[in-house]
């Protein structure tokens, strides 16, 4: 295993919450106000070779990133491209994305997308059983026969 850091490749923590946000409608909000936030001396970062397709680009480079969040153990191991700074990226999203599950339970940010798309698929269903039974009352008004 190869542990190093960089320096260069810092990300502040505005962005990564940033790329917790998935669309959203404009009627609904989420708050963003409880994730929390990562510090530096909190994470241990290392770069490991990667295995999987790609050939001599991923058995040879060291980019897949195990980030350890030191206080509470949680470890993320991240190889979704061939970048390493997208691998970086990508696991700070992850570990920030799980801290907020372990911690804020029902009030993450998971949790309250998780109700609003619940709460449209309810009332898409809703909808759509008015308007099936509206047109079984307009078959049975108008005697049609539904063949």
């Amino acid at each position: 295993m190869m542990q190093r850091s960089l320096s260069f490749l810092r990300l502040s923590s505005t962005h990564t919450i940033n790329s917790l946000r998935l669309f959203v409608s404009k009627s609904t909000t989420i708050d963003f106000s409880r994730v929390p936030k990562l510090n530096d001396e909190d994470l241990e970062e290392q770069f490991v070779r990667g295995s999987g397709p790609g050939g001599q680009a991923v058995n040879k480079t060291a980019n897949c990133v195990i980030l350890k969040h030191k206080p509470t153990g949680i470890q993320i191991k991240c190889h979704t491209t061939r970048m390493l700074h997208q691998n970086r990226q990508e696991a700070r999203r992850l570990l920030i994305a799980r801290l907020d599950n372990l911690w804020n339970g029902d009030d993450s940010v998971e949790a309250q997308e998780k109700r609003i798309f619940e709460k449209k698929h309810t009332e898409a269903n809703r909808r759509r059983r008015k308007l099936d039974d509206m047109k079984k009352r307009w078959m049975e008004r108008e005697k049609l026969d539904e063949t």
